[in-house]
């Protein structure tokens, strides 16, 4: 099993007063233990593919106006926060036995579960890693990722009677062209069922009126954070967000460019727009709205 002292996130506190928002970026990390790094096949270039980068800069300045943001520290080729932990490919175990009550989802099957196995056809690891490691990795990471997550939402749902949960990803160039159009941030909501239709309506008219293009529910309609914790009938509403790698920074090296200091007021604006209307409108039900 890996030993480190790695904090399983980071933590950005919201200065008062409070809003009914909580941020997650759950991709961002960037430290892979020694130890877990000897295990893998691959070289950098094809681990950074499964980063998202230093997309929590552009809500960097959302915790000033009130909302507290959750990032990850470990990278996803560790494990993924964004995953259910029972979604683990069975060809990453030694024992049989290990083999019930997995989820073999689509992203499994695709390589890509709570431990990703492959890019591709390209494997990830030298040799299967056995269910202890994994069930470490989920010990030490993920279960407190997700332990906080949840319990901030049920503070913020008790303090103001509605949670709106952004979870906020990159997504490759590549990757984000809807019926030959080049998007810059696609909203997903579950087609939904994980928030309310006038939240996820008014998040679009923010990003538009930036000058950005913004679609719902494509590319990407929302993963296993944004389906567990968006509960619209129990005014928890959450929404994924995925923003265009190039439009912030170097899709090669992941480093930031110029254009993270001209998104991040609009993102900011995103956050503020949406705890008002969370707040003008904390009756139960009364997020649901139509469902596009």
């Amino acid at each position: 099993m890996t030993a480190h002292r790695q904090h399983p996130f980071r933590l950005y506190p919201a200065r008062p007063p409070r809003l009914p928002v909580l941020i997650s970026s759950p991709h961002s990390g960037t430290f892979l233990p020694a130890e877990a790094r000897a295990r893998l096949a691959c070289d950098e270039e094809a681990l950074r593919q499964l980063d998202d980068g230093p997309v929590h800069l552009l809500f960097a300045g959302a915790p000033e106006r009130g909302a507290a943001m959750l990032a990850a520290t470990h990278r996803r080729a560790y494990v993924d926060l964004n995953r259910d932990p029972r979604e683990i490919d069975p060809a990453l175990l030694l024992e049989r036995s290990d083999r019930s009550g997995l989820r073999l989802s689509l992203r499994v099957r695709a390589g890509l579960g709570v431990v990703p196995s492959r890019l591709g056809s390209r494997h990830l690891h030298r040799r299967p890693l056995g269910m202890a490691e994994i069930a470490d990795r989920l010990e030490r990471v993920h279960r407190p990722y997700h332990r906080e997550l949840e319990r901030r939402l049920e503070e913020l749902r008790r303090a103001f009677g509605v949670a709106v949960l952004l979870d906020v990803h990159s997504m490759p160039a590549s990757a984000a062209r809807v019926e030959r159009r080049l998007v810059d941030v696609a909203i997903g909501d579950c087609h939904g069922r994980a928030a309310g239709g006038e939240l996820a309506a008014t998040a679009m008219e923010v990003l538009r009126g930036a000058g950005l293009v913004a679609v719902r529910n494509r590319p990407f309609a929302g993963g296993y954070i944004t389906e567990h914790y968006g509960r619209p009938q129990e005014d928890i509403h959450a929404l994924q967000l995925e923003v265009r790698r190039d439009l912030f920074m170097d899709e090669a090296c992941h480093d930031p460019h110029e254009g993270t200091a001209a998104l991040a007021p609009v993102f900011t604006r995103l956050v503020v727009t949406l705890a008002e209307l969370a707040r003008e409108t904390a009756v139960p039900g009364r997020l649901l709205g139509p469902v596009a």
